[in-house]
């Protein structure tokens, strides 16, 4: 067991009360919330991005991808400079960063002021988000109370996706695009101020980063993400799609014999040892590919194929994205009695049937059955994957290595949110350019929507088979106690 060092000012997790507790846990949840509602509330700004910053067509996907770029390539990084530096201490700084960088992106006066902004703020998100897990993991006690926790800490990813987009269009539509990014100085100052006072310092881990696993995974990570948001944009066979994705395969494998070797590594590969960590970390991914590539094409269907106003296309995820929460909710509360894989084995069934259902529109489908119901059915299943994913990502881990798991689990989702992404908006473009003689052209545009949709439900399906073959965790008595079933 590592030396353990309380950060300064740390007070004891068992004098806390109930009201603390409750206070920490609505700042954690208000940060997750706020770092995946910015990975969606840009979307509907673009345009009018574009045409105040005088941004030409190839250049406004960065103000997208910049943010994925750094937030997928410093997950790892994050998650355990939280473990050797102090969690809040960490997650404090990173807040601070996040909120100069949303005030440079508000005060942008050129595109390539708003990109580096857009970095900037992808890099703090990560330390943000992957020290966030971990630190509920140490402030709430193992049992009921943590498994809420995290209940609530998960149903932020569906719920800041699908708000984001609400939020964008009201802001865009009735203020400016720049409070898309003004929005979040006052929201992250806050929390970065309230934080040192409410949540409790846990203790750090004695050791070291391993810089040079730390570079290679991160260029390795940015190359990933970098390549797949090329392969959305230009295709799979473009030389700026092969090279970067090529090259992070190389890089991957490389840091893979440097952890190996190393004695103070960044990512120990026994993390992966354990088959329920291991499953959740691949059903992540796949969560994190159904969930982003559903809210990335329904987005632009509804206002390509619908003809919906920003404002109009955002308000009709709110009832999905509702029902997603609630259903993560009731989840909590009956993960313990009845163990993470039939939760998530029924959950991603679920959801493969309403992302299957999306497959089905035409260019004149009504809003209720063609589109309300596929996403309340789609919305369903992925609330209920969500907690018990996480539980099970985050299980048989010591409280010292909760930023390590954190850093990698969030990893998982963000890179299969990148992979779905690239995939579905592939065959999407691929589709819709080549369709059958004599297809009317808002046809074809469908059929490539539609098809992608299908594609998305074979990817989310996938989770079953991983989920019923792995998964044997019961997290009634959270890290350490949790029983296999």
């Amino acid at each position: 067991m590592s030396t353990q060092i309380a950060e300064a000012g740390a007070a004891p997790l068992t004098r806390r009360g109930p009201p603390s507790l409750t206070a920490a846990l609505v700042l954690l949840a208000t940060v997750q919330l706020m770092v995946v509602l910015d990975t969606t509330i840009v979307n509907v700004a673009l345009p009018s991005i574009g045409r105040g910053l005088g941004f030409n067509l190839g250049d406004i996907s960065w103000v997208v991808n910049g943010y994925a770029l750094t937030f997928g390539a410093l997950l790892l990084l994050g998650g355990r400079s939280g473990d050797l530096l102090g969690r809040r201490t960490i997650f404090v700084v990173s807040l601070g960063g996040f909120a100069a960088a949303s005030a440079l992106a508000g005060l942008a006066q050129n595109p390539a002021m708003l990109i580096v902004a857009r970095l900037a703020q992808g890099g703090a998100a990560a330390f943000a988000q992957a020290t966030a897990l971990s630190l509920i993991v140490s402030t709430f006690a193992a049992g009921p109370g943590r498994n809420r926790a995290v209940g609530i800490f998960a149903a932020m990813e569906g719920l800041g996706a699908g708000l984001g987009l609400l939020l964008g269009g009201v802001i865009v539509q009735n203020i400016s695009w720049r409070w898309v990014f003004l929005v979040n100085v006052p929201v992250a100052a806050a929390v970065a101020v309230l934080a040192r006072r409410i949540i409790p310092a846990p203790p750090r881990e004695h050791g070291r980063i391993d810089m040079i696993g730390a570079t290679v995974a991160t260029a390795s990570l940015g190359a990933l993400v970098f390549g797949l948001a090329q392969a959305a944009e230009h295709g799979w066979s473009n030389p700026w799609t092969v090279g970067p994705v090529l090259a992070s395969v190389l890089g991957l494998a490389t840091f893979v014999t440097l952890e190996r070797r190393s004695a103070h590594p960044l990512m120990p590969l026994w993390v992966f040892a354990d088959r329920n960590r291991a499953g959740a970390y691949l059903i992540q991914a796949l969560l994190g590919a159904a969930l982003f590539g559903f809210f990335f094409l329904s987005t632009l269907l509804l206002q390509n194929v619908y003809g919906y106003k920003p404002l109009k296309a955002g308000a009709a995820f709110l009832p999905a994205t509702v029902i997603m929460m609630v259903a993560a909710g009731l989840v909590s509360r009956v993960v313990a009695r009845v163990g993470v894989r039939p939760l998530i084995a029924s959950g991603t069934s679920i959801a493969a049937v309403g992302m299957w259902l999306l497959g089905g529109l035409h260019p004149h489908s009504a809003y209720l059955p063609g589109i309300l119901v596929p996403m309340i059915v789609l919305s369903v299943g992925l609330g209920m994957v969500f907690v018990p994913a996480t539980l099970a990502a985050v299980s048989g881990i010591d409280e010292d290595h909760s930023g390590l798991v954190s850093g990698v689990s969030t990893t998982a989702i963000q890179i299969g949110g990148a992979i779905g992404v690239a995939i579905l908006a592939t065959v999407a473009a691929t589709t819709a350019a080549h369709p059958a003689l004599g297809t009317p052209m808002l046809q074809a545009v469908t059929d490539g929507y539609t098809h992608a949709f299908r594609i998305g439900s074979l990817l989310i399906a996938g989770a079953v088979p991983i989920a019923l073959a792995l998964l044997r965790l019961r997290p009634s008595a959270g890290q350490r106690g949790a029983r296999p079933v």
